[in-house]
């Protein structure tokens, strides 16, 4: 969600702000990304250590890519994960029709509470932002990758409310 015209300039503000790479977890990329985890998993492989991952090589790096989870959770049902299959997502980013009781900041919040109670905060200090590095960016999650669909789904429903 973005209060921006489009997802891809809030993204690319964000990026040149932090002077980090920001990648967006499209349903496609979170589809990928699930596969490989399945497949890491049935092959119990790990790459090696300190793989580095840029943006301009994130395709080839991916079907490397190994992310530990906080805690090991069962496999999900699984099914393709499509834009298509969620009803507030379209060109990159989820969206509100604004005919609802609560409004865009609102729906964020509650989202935002609802997966740091779920996963918890993962505080990053943006030396990007602030050369001393006391600056912290409070939006992140610590999700496991085989929870990433299911996340998807929940952002989904709360911007249908």
């Amino acid at each position: 969600m973005t209060r921006r015209k489009t997802v891809d300039s809030r993204l690319l503000e964000w990026q040149n702000t932090c002077k980090h790479p920001i990648i967006n977890l499209t349903p496609e990329k979170v589809d990928k990304l699930y596969q490989l985890k399945l497949k890491s998993k049935t092959k119990n492989v790990r790459p090696k250590k300190g793989l580095h991952i840029s943006l301009s090589n994130l395709q080839k790096k991916m079907e490397k890519l190994f992310i530990d989870d906080k805690y090991d959770s069962p496999k999900p049902h699984y099914s393709k994960i499509e834009s298509s299959s969620f009803h507030t997502y379209k060109d990159g980013g989820y969206f509100i029709d604004g005919k609802g009781l609560m409004k865009l900041p609102d729906i964020e919040n509650a989202i935002h509470r609802f997966l740091w109670k779920k996963y918890g905060k993962g505080l990053v200090y943006c030396y990007g932002c602030d050369p001393t590095g006391k600056k912290r960016h409070t939006e992140w999650f610590n999700v496991p990758v085989l929870e990433l669909p299911s996340v998807l789904m929940i952002i989904d429903s709360f911007c249908r409310r």
